[in-house]
């Protein structure tokens, strides 16, 4: 299964979020299988993941589920963002900036029904990524079932 919209946020271990998302006790390798049932996108800024060996990123992709996406920042070499894509099982998508047009970034103090009015206008046809800048677990939740109210 994939989906024509994505919604997640930068980075998956996010410490303060013990307790809050993740149980206490739960150990830091096992955070993003966890995050990838409730999510179905990271975005990893280059510096997150381009300097990591290929095995590590086949690792990730090995610990979430098919219709998972990882949204990387381009490291700015062709060769690497290749080899990522590859290393992810192509479930890697490379975007040139948080910027990118396939992205549409948001926070805390987002208003919703803009966000879902963007998300309209901007589908035709291509998949959107939502990505929380702030990784506000709040605000996650509501996009979250706002995308499943409106059946994307």
């Amino acid at each position: 299964m994939s989906y024509a919209v994505y919604f997640g946020a930068i980075g998956w271990n996010h410490a303060g979020r013990l307790g809050e998302f993740y149980p206490e006790d739960m150990p830091e390798d096992w955070r993003l299988a966890f995050y990838n049932t409730q999510f179905r996108c990271v975005y990893l800024e280059c510096a997150a993941w381009a300097g990591l060996a290929p095995e590590i990123w086949a690792q990730w992709a090995g610990e979430t589920q098919e219709a998972f996406r990882f949204v990387l920042e381009s490291s700015g070499s062709a060769g690497t963002d290749a080899a990522a894509v590859e290393a992810f099982g192509g479930r890697a998508v490379i975007v040139a900036s948080g910027r990118d047009a396939g992205l549409i970034g948001f926070d805390a103090a987002s208003d919703l029904r803009e966000l879902t009015a963007r998300v309209r206008e901007q589908m035709a046809g291509k998949s959107l990524y939502l990505i929380s800048r702030d990784a506000d677990l709040t605000r996650l939740l509501q996009v979250r079932t706002a995308i499943e109210l409106m059946g994307l």
